[in-house]
């Protein structure tokens, strides 16, 4: 079964105590939720499930975070919500666990977000309570005590690129390069909101933020002292601090035959059958209202008609307006690969090699055929790490830059890498969205349609 990518976008990303800092998760989900269907082309009753990626679902991001934007969003409440949490790959893992559910046949249409508000939920949140324990106990420091016990990240990223034989020097090349071609990039995925009216910063209440807060360039990094260790290469010039963001993808089963086929054509007469496909939400109706009583009945009965409409809108890319995804920057694509893989606990590539391979296994391709190469850049030392693991040139990798440019949203900076590298490429272009850590690693590629 073909599962292609509708519709993606995704929030600027700002610095903590920045422009999105007044708002909460739920919210902010909520926001790109509505946003990618309507660039989808659908109806929020036409969504079968949401799945949410959050690395530290905790406090304002836990109690079910997919669940309450679901209800933030104002979307029938038969949708279910589904939040994963897998460190530095749960937006991939939660984009990957959705694919699976419609190769299953379960669900037709499933909305994919990834979430980090650090100005609310610090990174690292999820493990700060140690009155319920320590979350890897004894038993994985065991394991690697003797090679000096579990390192954070940051930390195994630069253990990594010493044993990989990638100095300072080249780090700094790096992130530069990440800096000024994240600030000459145009994103056309990007979705603009205003500061929340709950900011704390009343100078720039209701301003609307338009584009990613970029970091700033260092005259000289090298004056900079080690972030960790004395003799360290890891500066706070190659590290990406912690942003606050969202992105969102739609997903649908489809056949990508009929809609390169159909897309243009289709597309014209998107606004007659978005308006026949129409209904009022079954959920709407209040307990006990004549409407009510039969809405199960109801929602059995049009849920076919719903899935034509919803098909018929997902091949076209069209909304309401005949506007689709393509007029929003983002073209069709069709997820032909996904993978994911672990490694040594040490390692922050994070078998990255195992999981290319296993998303290459599905589509009878190799890496010569991928056009663009989106990576984590969570500091440069695992960018690089992964690039030398994966035999890819860094200057081919990131085009318009990456995480290091502006900073690290977690699981929404995973599903910008597929938004915005779908976003800048073109029909027949093959797009391979990578993320890697310590406690492992995923590949999704995409193939742009023409």
């Amino acid at each position: 079964m073909t599962v292609m990518l509708a519709a993606g976008c995704r929030t600027p990303f700002t610095a903590t105590g920045g422009s999105l800092a007044g708002w909460h998760p739920v919210d902010l989900s909520a926001a790109v939720m509505n946003e990618v269907i309507r660039r989808g082309g659908i109806d929020a009753e036409s969504v079968d499930e949401v799945w949410v990626g959050c690395a530290e679902p905790v406090g304002a991001q836990g109690a079910n975070l997919a669940r309450a934007a679901v209800l933030s969003a104002g979307w029938p409440e038969h949708i279910g919500g589904v939040v994963v949490e897998a460190a530095e790959t749960s937006g991939s893992a939660a984009l990957h666990g959705a694919v699976a559910a419609i190769e299953s046949g379960s669900v037709g249409a499933v909305v994919v977000v990834g979430v980090s508000v650090a100005s609310i939920v610090a990174p690292g949140a999820s493990a700060l309570g140690r009155a319920y324990g320590r979350p890897w106990g004894d038993g994985p420091a065991a394991r690697v005590a003797e090679f000096g016990g579990l390192l954070p990240p940051p930390r195994a990223a630069e253990a990594t690129a010493g044993l990989l034989g990638i100095d300072r020097a080249q780090q700094d090349r790096a992130t530069t390069r990440s800096l000024e071609n994240r600030r000459a990039a145009s994103t056309t995925g990007l979705v603009p909101v205003l500061t929340h009216p709950g900011t704390r910063f009343n100078a720039v209440r209701a301003t609307l933020v338009t584009s990613d807060e970029h970091r700033g360039l260092n005259d000289d990094p090298a004056d900079l002292p080690p972030l960790f260790v004395a003799d360290g290469t890891v500066t706070s010039y190659s590290f990406a601090p912690p942003v606050d963001g969202a992105a969102a993808l739609l997903l649908t089963r489809g056949d990508p035959t009929r809609a390169t086929a159909d897309r243009h054509t289709a597309a014209a007469d998107a606004p007659a059958r978005h308006a026949a496909g129409r209904r009022p939400a079954a959920a709407e109706a209040p307990a006990g209202h004549p409407a009510a009583a039969d809405a199960p009945a109801r929602r059995t009965a049009d849920r076919r008609t719903a899935d034509r409409h919803a098909a018929d809108r997902h091949t076209a890319g069209g909304d309401a307006n005949g506007r689709g995804a393509a007029a929003d920057g983002l073209g069709l694509a069709e997820l032909v690969g996904t993978g994911r893989a672990a490694a040594n606990p040490l390692d922050a590539a994070g078998g990255v090699e195992a999981a290319l391979a296993k998303a290459l296994s599905q589509t009878g391709a190799d890496p010569s055929d991928i056009t663009r190469w989106e990576i984590t850049e969570t500091t440069a030392a695992g960018f690089l790490s992964v690039c030398h693991r994966l035999g890819i040139d860094p200057m081919s990798a990131n085009p318009d830059g990456g995480t290091l440019g502006v900073g690290h949203a977690g699981a929404a900076e995973e599903l910008r890498l597929s938004v915005d590298g779908v976003s800048a490429s073109a029909g027949g272009d093959w797009v391979a969205a990578i993320s890697a850590g310590t406690t492992g690693s995923a590949a999704t590629l995409w193939r742009l349609l023409a």
